[in-house]
């Protein structure tokens, strides 16, 4: 099966969101600015995140706002900044504004590390969100609409999933049960890790929260607690090339560049 690996010096998630500090924290709450007016929206669903940064450079990827206001996204180009990385907005609930802190992680691959800078936001409207970030670059969110069809238990096919950007790539055989209202996975990799989790129906038809743990050996380094969506777009190419047609699912953690892509395998 074709597997394409990432290498990357860094993350330009980190690059256009943060400047990089030691000891890199701080608050993810929201904050309204005073005198901001219309709302709240309804933002949660699929959206694209793109960050502009000084001289011309950009990037965009996937991601969702939950029923919480949680909002992650990752990176999906596979030259740098590398795939797998992540970033974690503050929370977007549709009020007019918002403001805390992003923090952007990368991936083992990409050189690891996370990097945290100030955010502040305006919800315009359902479908416009935009805002700038304290190191001077700026970021809208686009709605998105990533599976073509009606959102599914997958079934039929053998299913895999793998870590992107993770050090080692270990292949896992997933099994799926539950409603597309509640979702449950099961996982192995054949050399001593098991995996179990839920994909939790959070306010919208397209838009899951996820939770996976491992144990075993060879496992990924720490569990899933995050977003989840289905796409028609093999963002990592793990189906092989041409991509197959189906269902794709991504659970995406909200505290480290652990992106866990399951894909549809013509393997009997």
């Amino acid at each position: 099966m074709s597997r394409r690996l990432t290498l990357s010096a860094f993350l330009l998630f980190c690059a256009a969101l943060c400047a990089i500090e030691v000891n890199c924290g701080g608050s993810s709450s929201q904050t309204v600015a005073v005198g901001c007016t219309g709302g709240p929206y309804n933002v949660i669903g699929n959206w694209t995140l793109d960050v502009s940064g000084s001289g011309g450079a950009s990037t965009s990827g996937p991601g969702v706002i939950d029923s919480s206001g949680l909002a992650v996204f990752f990176q999906t180009t596979t030259t740098p900044p590398a795939a797998g990385d992540t970033v974690a907005m503050p929370k977007i609930t549709g009020t007019c504004s918002f403001s805390g802190s992003a923090t952007a992680y990368g991936t083992p691959i990409s050189g690891g590390g996370s990097a945290t800078d100030s955010v502040t936001g305006s919800v315009k409207s359902a479908t416009s969100i935009t805002g700038t970030i304290s190191n001077g670059n700026s970021f809208t969110l686009t709605p998105a609409t990533p599976l073509s069809g009606p959102v599914t238990v997958p079934s039929g096919l053998n299913y895999y999933g793998q870590v992107q950007g993770a050090a080692s790539l270990e292949e896992f055989d997933v099994g799926f049960g539950g409603t597309t209202t509640s979702m449950s996975i099961t996982a192995n990799n054949n050399t001593g890790c098991v995996g179990s989790g839920t994909f939790s129906r959070a306010g919208a038809d397209n838009v899951f929260d996820v939770s996976i743990t491992f144990s075993g050996t060879t496992c990924p380094p720490v569990g899933i607690a995050g977003i989840g969506f289905e796409s028609s777009v093999d963002y990592f190419g793990f189906s092989g090339n041409p991509q197959l047609t189906g269902t794709y699912l991504y659970a995406v953690a909200s505290s480290s560049a652990t992106v866990l892509e399951f894909y549809p395998s013509p393997t009997p």
